[in-house]
């Protein structure tokens, strides 16, 4: 374990089947001592202290399960193909679908732009006749989910119950027949050009990296919402801004950021922060479903069954994050 994050009884459970070690309480000499006889890793991001020289010695590891939904983080290319790697999906469906909603709805119906107004000492009420000026309707509109996974589909549940029709971009066919799901860049094209409410639930991997580009984003309606859940990359940067500044109808709202320096950052190339369509919290969806214990003990009990001989679930394809 490369974490503290696993509780008591979550190393009990591990122990009836193996040594059970945690890096974080180990000194350097004898992390490097047992690196070799390390056949499984549970891990939360990916540790700096595991280099590619040193996950070479590592010559017993089969196993690598991630606590975080995501496997982006994980270096595939340190080891070869015997190691399985297994992601946390399902882990935080319901907790970030609801974080979704939150942005959705406070993208339409203009909430933080009228607190700042409020704190700021400028706002003023509104006429009845004037009520609805820029404040946007779900019910009747149309939902489009780039990713149709466990957070897509918990987010299409709630949409449903808003009265939203509702679009998907998957690989594979929907098992809800309420749900249209759409494949390959016809499907992709036909949801952004629909949608009213575009919300990305996809893994970040080498093709669904920067899939929101200036293209995607001239495809979508004009008063569009965008909202990102998933991770900052999806969405380019540059062609974001422009377009946000070129659009003021146009909303963005997220709770991912992008990589800087090899960590998720809060600063940007572009300042976001003072346009009056952009939204932004603190990456809380996820930590959030984190601090229910849910996540930990769905990794925990996919551990036990690679440590019994059972076959893992949500073993990740390394050819997505592998570029030739």
């Amino acid at each position: 374990m490369t974490t503290d994050l696993i509780d008591q009884l979550g190393v009990k459970r591990l122990a009836e089947y193996a040594r059970v070690f945690n890096s974080t309480r180990l000194g350097e000499d004898e992390i490097v001592r047992i690196l070799p006889l390390i056949d499984s890793l549970m891990i939360f991001s990916w540790p700096s202290f595991l280099t590619r020289e040193r996950t070479r010695v590592m010559t017993r590891l089969r196993f690598v399960q991630s606590i975080l939904a995501g496997v982006n983080h994980v270096p595939f290319s340190y080891f070869g193909t015997r190691v399985v790697v297994c992601s946390n999906a399902g882990a935080y469906s319901d907790g970030v679908a609801e974080h979704a909603l939150a942005l959705v709805l406070a993208a339409a119906k203009r909430i933080v732009e009228q607190n700042i107004q409020i704190h700021a000492g400028t706002a003023a009420l509104v006429r009845h006749g004037e009520a609805a000026a820029r404040i946007r309707f779900l019910e009747g509109g149309t939902m489009g989910i780039l990713g149709y996974g466990g957070i897509g589909t918990s987010i299409a549940k709630l949409a449903m119950g808003f009265g939203m029709k509702v679009f998907a971009f998957s690989r594979r066919a929907g098992k809800d027949s309420n749900v249209q799901v759409g494949q390959g860049t016809r499907g992709l094209n036909r949801i952004l050009e629909t949608s009213d409410v575009v919300v990305l639930a996809l893994p970040l991997t080498k093709f669904t990296a920067g899939i929101i580009d200036e293209k995607a984003l001239l495809r979508m309606k004009k008063n569009a919402i965008l909202v990102n859940i998933a991770r900052g990359e999806l969405v380019d940067e540059s062609s974001l801004f422009e377009h946000l500044k070129a659009n003021s109808d146009f909303h963005y709202a997220t709770d991912v950021w992008w990589y800087k320096k090899g960590r998720e950052s809060l600063m940007t190339d572009f300042p976001f922060a003072a346009l009056p369509n952009f939204t932004g919290t603190l990456h809380v969806s996820g930590p959030s479903v984190l601090a229910t214990g849910r996540p930990v003990l769905l990794a925990v009990e996919n551990t036990l069954r690679f440590l019994k001989g059972q076959t893992p679930k949500n073993i990740v394809d390394r050819s997505e994050y592998i570029s030739k």
